[in-house]
């Protein structure tokens, strides 16, 4: 029972890395680095009154239940049930290609300080209690601690990459959102020199227009002749159109002033929006891209 405390509480040297800067580490505790050693400690297991030989590793960043549901996908054909304290598998070709199958005894424990969990194992022939001597076992035990560390950091990797697919919608998102905003900046800014030049157009006119007013006045004044009233007449009845004419686009030019300052307020929002998302983004993209690097140095 002294050999089996001594396993649970596990050798600090399977622990290894826990120094690990902090802008290396996510707020979850996740880190962005694999600088571990997968290693394998024999030491033994006891199972009801027997104490058989077995094989540990540590399987990083996850609870002892992250590690029995990875157990299922990992270790091909392993239905792992509850055994006293123990999980058991009946029937398990371990390692891959063995020809016999064997019965595989089962202790997951949670390491919480160094945020790991200690999975051991133990190989007997089926149905017996019997320990499985192959040489392979080591290296299998190995084989399979990779392949969930691996699934851990997958998980990891998952989970982030989904993210950035919702950070690159909120970027397209904001993206189409500030050029809606400069596409309404410059149509106002269009409406606005169309509208200016459409006055100065109509005051030039109009200064045309009040001088034949005067000049048929004039003459109107002078010969009292009904043909100089007529044109007198008609140059009030087209200035008059020219004001109407000035006092609409006045209103067009206030009406697009108007628009212009709103749109040239809404756009530095609608600027720094974008950028959020872009550094947001690019923030989670170079989570995903560090966590893919992590994936790629488990060995």
């Amino acid at each position: 029972m002294h050999a089996l405390r001594t396993l649970f509480v596990f050798p600090i040297s399977l622990a290894l890395s826990t120094g690990i800067h902090a802008q290396n580490t996510l707020k979850d505790g996740t880190t962005l680095t694999w600088d571990k050693q997968i290693t394998v400690v024999k030491g033994p297991l006891v199972a009801d009154s027997a104490t058989l030989p077995a094989f540990t590793v540590a399987v990083y960043e996850a609870t002892a239940s992250d590690v029995q549901g990875l157990l299922k996908t990992e270790m091909s054909g392993a239905d792992l049930k509850k055994q006293g304290k123990l999980l058991k598998a009946s029937n398990v070709s371990f390692p891959a290609g063995s020809a016999v199958p064997v019965d595989v005894l089962a202790s997951i424990t949670d390491n919480k300080k160094q945020k790991m969990s200690n999975l051991t194992l133990a190989f007997v022939a089926a149905g017996t209690n019997t320990p499985v001597e192959n040489p392979d076992l080591e290296s299998a035990v190995r084989d399979l601690s990779v392949r969930l560390n691996k699934a851990v950091v997958q998980q990891q990797l998952d989970s982030w990459t989904k993210q950035l697919g919702k950070a690159d919608s909120k970027t397209e998102s904001a993206a189409k959102s500030q050029d809606k905003a400069q596409a309404k900046l410059n149509k106002a800014q269009s409406q606005l020199e169309k509208t200016t030049r459409e006055k100065s157009k109509l005051q030039s006119q109009h200064v045309i227009m009040q001088k034949e007013i005067d000049l048929y006045n004039e003459k109107w004044t002078l010969s009292q002749d009904p043909k100089d009233f007529k044109k007198l007449s008609k140059s009030r009845s087209n200035i008059a159109k020219n004001e109407a004419k000035m006092a609409k686009l006045m209103q067009n030019e206030a009406k697009a002033q108007k628009e212009l300052t709103k749109t040239s307020s809404n756009l530095p929002d609608a600027q720094k929006a974008k950028d959020e998302k872009v550094a947001a983004q690019s923030q989670v993209q170079r989570t995903v891209d560090a966590l893919q690097r992590k994936l790629e140095n488990i060995r």
